[in-house]
């Protein structure tokens, strides 16, 4: 009897109600099914409730399975002299192991079903199917591939309730490093909107261009990102058309330099800062231009760091960095006193 004592516990352990349905008497059976029934509606309870009830709802899902742990171990625990049937009975109901088996593999698959069906039912009305997600994929490669004319490669498909939209990530087939994203509505069918395609490739374009300044001011020291942002409909690929578009242009140049900032030679680098702002015309389209520069230690130039920084600079985020330069539009600034360090200042 202690084996079936073990037995029944670990299980009850495992899952909820589990070791009633080893011992298998029919008030054991209806009791684990209504303990198995109760884990699934209070997950769904969880869940259509936002999650906001979760201190309520963790402790009850506790007690549950301590009710459907306790009860079976109370059972086989019980001796009584006045009632020798009732002992003989119990050896009985645990007499056949294809019996105890059967039960306990029903006992696993209502388990299952109970938490699918609290999983499922509870968070189906802030979840999309896979074939409504299909939908929505379909939609916007066909989207891309119409508005500019080549394959497009949807990888990823979010859908947040809150708002009723998708966000979705996407890159042309023959670039895959050219990741950027759109967004479509719930509708049917989808409207495919703000794809941030040709901001990237702008990016990528200006970034190409700046190279051989960096590398001249900024010898091995710097590496840049740059997203270009116009609000006219117009489709152009090449960033040095934007000129004779009619759209207002904005430019995002973002930069990472490893180099070792003091008070001796602050005042060299914003004179090297400002030449860059002063030359910087030179290579982007008319427009609004946004500067940032981040400072980090020079012994984080590592070939590692190196590498990763020339994929992405945001690598560096975990790092802290020992200064920062900010100039939301570079036509203000027209000399050295305009530029501020700020970490060191």
């Amino acid at each position: 009897m202690r084996k079936h004592q073990w037995l029944a516990t670990l299980l009850s352990l495992i899952c909820t109600g589990l070791g009633m349905f080893y011992i298998g008497t029919p008030g054991m059976l209806i009791g684990g099914t209504l303990l198995m029934a109760l884990q699934g509606a209070a997950l769904f309870v969880f869940f259509m409730t936002l999650g906001y009830l979760g201190v309520i709802i963790g402790p009850l899902v506790i007690g549950i399975h301590l009710i459907g742990l306790i009860i079976p171990v109370i059972y086989l625990s019980y001796r009584s002299p006045r009632k020798p049937r009732f002992d003989e009975k119990r050896r009985r109901q645990l007499s056949s192991p294809w019996k105890i088996a059967l039960r306990t593999i029903i006992g696993v698959a209502l388990f299952a079903g109970s938490i699918y069906a609290g999983y499922t039912y509870g968070s189906a009305p802030f979840m999309k199917t896979a074939a409504e997600k299909q939908v929505v994929q379909t939609a916007a490669e066909s989207y891309l591939e119409q508005k500019y004319n080549e394959p497009f490669k949807v990888t990823d498909v979010d859908y947040t309730w809150a708002i009723g939209s998708y966000q979705l990530k996407a890159h042309p087939e023959q670039t895959p490093e050219l990741e950027f994203t759109l967004k479509s509505n719930d509708a049917s069918p989808p409207v495919i909107s703000n794809d941030t395609y040709l901001s990237l490739l702008w990016g990528q374009q200006l970034k190409e261009r700046l190279k051989p300044l960096l590398n001249e001011l900024y010898p091995d020291q710097a590496f840049g990102r740059a997203y270009v942002y116009t609000n006219s409909d117009t489709v152009v690929r090449d960033y040095s058309q934007l000129a004779s578009d009619s759209g207002d242009v904005s430019q995002n140049i973002s930069l990472i330099v490893f180099a070792d900032l003091t008070a001796d030679n602050m005042t060299q680098e914003k004179e090297r800062v400002l030449e860059l702002i002063q030359r910087l015309p030179s290579l982007t389209v008319p427009g609004e231009t946004d500067l940032t520069i981040d400072y980090y230690a020079a012994d984080l130039k590592t070939p590692g760091n190196v590498k990763k920084a020339r994929q992405d600079i945001d690598v560096m985020k975990e790092k802290s960095s020992i200064a920062t330069f900010r100039a939301f539009d570079i036509s203000k600034i027209t000399s050295v006193a305009d530029i501020e360090m700020r970490g060191l200042e």
